[in-house]
């Protein structure tokens, strides 16, 4: 049915409650009511007409099994499931996975295969449709771990399905099998195309394993299936700037049309570009900009960025202050604590710089030896990336020079 339709019969519906009448609607309009609903996810009228629809047809067990799918949009599991339950009806795909969220919800994984199992000796004729959306379950559920488990089972049966074969690509994606990932991702695309979902997640898959041409490529084609999703173009932009394409880079974080947040997170990666480029009158500029808006929930990285740059534009007492301010923020953060140790020996206050210098040590011990000192800020990927390579060049050369 036409939206411009379904729309009629919701006005009608809505008409007839507000004069307080009881409106007269055959099955099929009620469906289409409750499938726009469902498919729209607005559930305002839902019960409503659903209650309309069991009064005019009693005996329709459709509208019984649609009551329990309510329970579940609303959350209640127990009501659904005993719901389910006592209708008694059999070979019922969608009474069935009521009964199997419901499960996914109570973290009952050993329910489901004691389920699934029944369904399977009795011939099921829709078990494939089973695996599917219950191991799309239980992603949604957070049940990783089982959600593999149901999967591998699934492919034993189904070795063919997509939509398993595409579920198993995302948890490998999680649990960083990203060789493998790519190959089995390959494949999809191989078998569908135009699918923006898997374009994105290979490009995705390429960036963390550092293949950024590869990942450029795979997101490109992404953005010819839909080019509106504002993370894809910054994870796009990041693979150029690790890419040390930093004019490209530039010129597609430029592109995105973002709300505030969003802008202050491309004008922190805009900096990092001009950084890159030694234009750090504008990195200055932008940096200088964002801090002013977000004084309270500003990250280290934007704070160390932003010191550089003060450092390289002749805003030494600038950068000096931002620096005590940061150790504020960030006592521990080793990035500042370099900083801030650079900043004393230049001012001649080795007793401080020293003194900064223990703090580091200290806190380099606490660290555990497996992950590199620059990632001990909760950054995202795209943030973490600055130069601190040069800075940790310069306060060495100064410390030298010093000596």
């Amino acid at each position: 049915m036409k939206e411009s339709e379904i729309s009629k019969l919701l006005q009608r519906y809505l008409k007839a409650e507000e004069e307080g009448v009881e409106p007269y609607f055959d099955v099929d309009e009620i469906d289409c009511l409750l499938d726009n609903f469902e498919e729209t996810e607005t559930y305002t009228h839902y019960k409503g007409v659903l209650t309309l629809g069991m009064k005019l047809y009693p005996l329709n067990t459709e509208f019984k099994v649609r009551e329990c799918k309510y329970h579940l949009f609303m959350e209640n599991y127990d009501k659904a499931s005993s719901l389910a339950n006592s209708l008694g009806l059999t070979n019922n795909p969608d009474l069935d996975l009521v009964r199997l969220e419901c499960f996914c919800e109570k973290n009952q994984y050993k329910e489901i295969i004691r389920y699934v199992k029944d369904l399977t000796d009795n011939q099921c004729g829709y078990l494939q449709d089973i695996y599917e959306s219950v191991s799309q379950m239980l992603c949604d559920y957070d049940m990783v771990e089982e959600a593999e488990d149901f999967i591998k089972r699934g492919l034993s049966l189904f070795p063919k399905s997509y939509i398993l074969r595409d579920e198993i690509c995302f948890i490998m994606e999680t649990e960083g099998e990203y060789e493998r990932a790519i190959k089995l991702c390959s494949e999809l695309i191989d078998e569908n195309p135009y699918s923006y979902d898997l374009w994105y997640l290979l490009g995705r898959l390429y960036s963390m394993t550092a293949n950024y041409e590869k990942a450029i490529e795979a997101f490109d084609f992404a953005l010819t299936c839909d080019d509106s999703d504002s993370e894809l173009k910054i994870l796009k932009a990041y693979c150029l700037f690790m890419n040390e394409n930093y004019l490209k880079a530039i010129d597609l974080y430029n592109e995105i049309v973002t709300d505030k947040e969003i802008g202050n997170r491309i004008n922190s990666l805009l900096a990092s570009c001009y950084i890159k480029l030694d234009d750090f009158e504008k990195a200055y500029e932008l940096l200088k900009d964002i801090i002013v808006q977000e004084t309270e929930s500003i990250d280290a990285t934007t704070l160390v960025n932003f010191i550089h740059c003060c450092m390289k534009t002749d805003h030494e007492q600038e950068a000096f202050q931002m620096l005590l301010k940061a150790v504020n923020l960030f006592p521990e953060n080793i990035r500042v604590l370099a900083l801030l140790a650079l900043s004393y020996l230049d001012r001649g206050n080795e007793e401080m710089a020293l003194t900064i210098t223990n703090r580091i040590i200290k806190q380099l011990d606490i660290i555990s030896q497996e992950h590199d000192f620059l990632d001990t800020s909760p950054l995202t990927k795209q943030e973490k990336y600055i130069p601190i390579k040069d800075l940790t060049k310069e306060y060495l050369s100064n410390r030298d020079n010093n000596n």
